[in-house]
């Protein structure tokens, strides 16, 4: 475009005002004469970028967790599922001991019985054998009688007068044992009868 100057002399050029309106001259920084190219300058050459580059944000943030205002209910509801006793494993064979129960000893009587007699003298002899086993083929007790004249001494393999218990003519003793019972009488021959629970 055109302008006039106040000398009077014609200008063309591009018109640039600044924000007030004010006309930018050739002697303003600025100023681009009619048909001339321009080159800004930025503050030097723009820096190369790396093939991958890295863009430092900081450490990440610490996230706290807010349980303001969260409980826990004192008693909870619901079933509570642990397994059953079916579940567990089975104990593995052998003869571990686990406890007495007293299965042995059940009151209302034991499956099974026997009766027998022993004749004991003066030496050392078994008056009843081992029975071991479960309830039903092992004993449970054994009742002695003494069916003699003289007392008969009772007790382990190996019993005398002096180690073994006394059982004076007509009276009997009932022992708790699976174990074999041995006798030795005082004198002569004497009948011992025994009565097995099993």
């Amino acid at each position: 475009m055109q302008w006039k100057n106040p000398d009077g002399s014609i200008t063309e050029g591009v018109v640039i005002e600044d924000g007030d309106g004010n006309k930018i001259t050739a002697a303003d920084p600025f100023f681009v004469a009619p048909g001339t190219g321009v080159t800004w300058t930025l503050g030097g050459a723009l820096p190369a970028f790396a093939a991958t580059p890295t863009f430092n944000i900081g450490a990440a943030p610490t996230l706290a967790v807010n349980w303001s205002g969260q409980s826990v209910a004192e008693t909870q509801s619901g079933t509570w599922n642990i397994g059953s006793v079916a579940s567990l494993p089975a104990l593995a064979a052998g003869s571990n001991t686990i406890g007495n129960v007293g299965v042995n000893n059940n009151p209302v009587g034991s499956a099974a019985f026997a009766a027998s007699q022993a004749s004991i003298g003066t030496t050392s002899a078994q008056i009843v054998a081992a029975r071991t086993g479960v309830s039903g083929t092992g004993r449970i007790a054994a009742t002695l009688y003494n069916a003699g004249s003289a007392t008969v001494y009772f007790g382990a393999s190996g019993v005398t007068a002096t180690t073994g218990m006394p059982l004076p003519p007509g009276a009997s003793a009932t022992i708790n044992t699976q174990a074999a019972i041995y006798g030795i009488a005082a004198s002569g021959t004497q009948s011992i009868g025994v009565m097995e629970t099993f």
